[in-house]
Order: structure tokens, then C-alpha cells, then sequence
């Protein structure tokens, strides 16, 4: 933490006004005052890096004081003009807001506690089961692998023919081979939208997929780089078209957010009411 010195010495080298008022000051525990409000040392403190220079910490200083003292003056010119009608609105609402902060934060913490169980895989695959209707797909997903080599690389062929072919031994001798290759991914289990990879492609690698192609199952692609230099394999695995059923693999992370956020409201709930029968039972709650 900057010490009150540091704070002062940098306003006093920036600041027009003498540096002999601040010293004045020093013993107090605000650094600027307009009307009944204060700035306090504290309060600048946290606003200033510790990572600033002396120059640089007194323009940020200075800054802030600035900017705090034009608030202060707004709103009180804002209170001085505005309707008490208004204000005692705007008051009211406030209060409401202060009140919705409060119990938010106390009921997130008292579900965090609860939530020591997280969302298990019976629960997620039974919701599935019971609304895989509900999971149709807005766009097109494809699971495939790839490789980027060197066109010059050796036994060039017998690697297209394991990747083709892609049993159990060619997929373990294609991963012992990876740092030959300038880039891959074999995961060929996993669904991905055909648009993201035709702009990753388009983007990273400046190669310009068809997307028709990408859309025929156990289709293989061979692509050369524009400066000829590399080769792309690429095989498409599955595919699955804009408007079928949703795979319980893609819609998953879905899945587990609703029903954790259905296990908050059930715990909430729990919560209100345990509250409200223990208010009673201590005398705490009465209606009359």
C-alpha cells in the first residue's frame, strides 16, 4: 500500500494549488472536500497502481479527484433542483435495488453451499431422452480429422493411406509421428459446426473449403496451400445435417446448465421456506 506521504507529494507536484495546504492537511483523513462530501486517502489509495510512477501516480490522482468532485457537485446540483417527489422515488428504488443485492448474495452463497453434488450423467441422459425433440439442429455439424504437412515430407503416401484407413495401429503411429507434422487433430469423435471450420480455415490456414464437400460422410480431401508448399488430408467422418436431432454429445453443456439452474431454483425455494417456518417457530414472524 502507498503510503498518505506518497499520495501527497504526488498531488502537490501536479496540482496548481499549494503544496503547503495539502501539508496542512496531512493529519487528516481526506485528501479533497466538496460541501459535505470527502475523498479519503483511503479511497484515493485504492484508485492508484502501485505499479505508477510518482509522475504518473500524481496525473491519476489528480484525475480522480477531479472526476470525484464533478460527481459530488452533479448530484448535488441534482438534488437541489429535482422535485422531492422524485427524489423520494428514486430513494425508494434504491432502497428496493439495496434489497435484491443483499438477499442475491445470500441466497448464491447459501445454494453454493448446497451445490456440493454436481450434475450427474443419469439425470442428463434421461433429459435427453425425454426431450430429444426439442433438440433440433440450426446448423450443419460434422466430425472429421486433418493433417497439414510438408508436400515433400517423406513416405508421404503410406501416411494418406493411415489416415485413410485410420485403424486402432495407424492412429497410434500418426500420433508418434505429430511433431512431423505442422499441424493435426485425429479426434474425429467430436461434432463441430461446418462453418466454424470452413473460417478456420479461411482465417489460420488461408484455404478455402467447399462446404458441400464437407457435408458427404466418409469423404476424403486432399488440398494444396496456395505457395504449394503444404498438403491438407482431410477426412469427414460423420455428418449431420440443419434440423435433425441433436446429439446428446453437442447438447450436453446445455443440458447441464438447465438442470443446474432448475436445482437452484428448487434450492432457493427450500431455502425461502426453511427460513420462513424458522422465523415462525422463534417468534421472529408474525401475521396479524
Amino acid at each position: 500500500m502507498r503510503s498518505k506521504y506518497f499520495i501527497l507529494s504526488a498531488v502537490c507536484l501536479m496540482t496548481t494549488v499549494s503544496c503547503s495546504f495539502f501539508k496542512k492537511e496531512e493529519n487528516t483523513s481526506y485528501v479533497a472536500r466538496v460541501n459535505d462530501h470527502y475523498l479519503t486517502y483511503e479511497e484515493l489509495e485504492n484508485h492508484i497502481s502501485n505499479k505508477l510512477s510518482k509522475e504518473d501516480s500524481a496525473v491519476t490522482a489528480r484525475s480522480y479527484i477531479k472526476d470525484w468532485a464533478t460527481n459530488k457537485l452533479l448530484l448535488d446540483r441534482a438534488k437541489l433542483n429535482m422535485p422531492q417527489e422524485q427524489q423520494n422515488d428514486f430513494r425508494k428504488l434504491s432502497e428496493k435495488y439495496e434489497e435484491q443485492l443483499f438477499k442475491k448474495a445470500y441466497k448464491d452463497a447459501l445454494i453454493e453451499r448446497e451445490l456440493t453434488d454436481g450434475i450427474d450423467s443419469a439425470s442428463v441422459i434421461e433429459y435427453y431422452q425425454n426431450n430429444s425433440l426439442n433438440f433440433k439442429l440450426n446448423e450443419d455439424l460434422v466430425q472429421l480429422r486433418y493433417l497439414q504437412l510438408d508436400k515433400k515430407m517423406k513416405s508421404l503416401q503410406d501416411i494418406k493411406r493411415q489416415f485413410i484407413r485410420f485403424n486402432p495401429e495407424d492412429m497410434l503411429s500418426l500420433q508418434e509421428r505429430s511433431l512431423e507434422f505442422k499441424s493435426l487433430s485425429l479426434n474425429d469423435s467430436i461434432w463441430v459446426r461446418v462453418s466454424d471450420v470452413v473460417k478456420e480455415f479461411k482465417e489460420i490456414k488461408n484455404i478455402e473449403l467447399d462446404k458441400s464437400k464437407l457435408l458427404k460422410s466418409k469423404n476424403f480431401l486432399e488440398i494444396e496451400s496456395e505457395n504449394e508448399n503444404d498438403i491438407y488430408f482431410i477426412y469427414i467422418n460423420s455428418v449431420l445435417n440443419r434440423n435433425e436431432e441433436a446429439p446428446l454429445s453437442y447438447v450436453r453443456p446445455t443440458i447441464e446448465q438447465i438442470l443446474l439452474n432448475r436445482k437452484k431454483i428448487n434450492i432457493s425455494k427450500k431455502i425461502e421456506k426453511e427460513i420462513t417456518k424458522d422465523a415462525t417457530k422463534n417468534n421472529e414472524f408474525e401475521v396479524y
